[in-house]
């Protein structure tokens, strides 16, 4: 179990990259799709992660209010009254449900 699942579009990685070794400095374990083994069915994996995640961190950006993997992991941490937005590009307009 991670204390935090993060979600985010991969064209952010080299934004999200600093937000992960943050939280890492802070001592919280974080999963995201970079510790994915060969071999493993993707979305299982997904799904197994965000299971036992306490919190889902929700990168919003330009790209990622377009990806639907995005929203559907922000929608299981809302769901689950688990969810963390943080907003990357004050321009980008957040999914209805997540505002």
């Amino acid at each position: 179990m991670s204390d935090i699942f993060l979600s985010y579009a991969q064209a952010d990685l080299p934004r999200v990259l600093p937000l992960v070794r943050a939280l890492e400095r802070h001592g919280w374990s974080v999963w995201w799709d970079r510790t994915i083994l060969p071999g493993r069915a993707f979305d299982h994996v997904i799904e197994e992660a965000l299971e036992g995640a306490r919190c889902v961190v929700v990168v919003w950006s330009s790209t990622s209010v377009g990806a639907d993997w995005v929203r559907a992991e922000a929608e299981e941490g809302r769901q689950r009254g688990i969810l963390v937005p943080v907003l990357l590009d004050a321009e980008a307009r957040i999914p209805l449900a997540f505002r």
